[in-house]
């Protein structure tokens, strides 16, 4: 089973998947990129680990992080 976690991520990823197929590798702006994956992964992280928790914002950007490292190797 699939936790909402897991659910929000995978959505995530398969809205960016779709927009960089239209996009050329070229004009893509990782550093928007990277703000909009984090902003959508933090309500996550906020409400798995607890919105008093600063680790929820690390854990986001370091999420955004890994998903543009990926997204890249996959737009090549």
């Amino acid at each position: 089973m699939i936790t909402k976690i897991e659910m929000q991520a995978m959505e995530a990823v398969i809205g960016i998947r779709q927009e960089l197929r239209h996009a050329n590798d070229k004009h893509i702006d990782w550093e928007q990129r990277r703000y909009e994956i984090a902003k959508e992964a933090l309500p996550a992280f906020i409400n798995f680990i607890g919105a008093s928790n600063g680790d929820s914002v690390k854990y986001a950007i370091e999420c955004a992080d890994m998903m543009i490292e990926k997204l890249k190797g996959g737009a090549k």
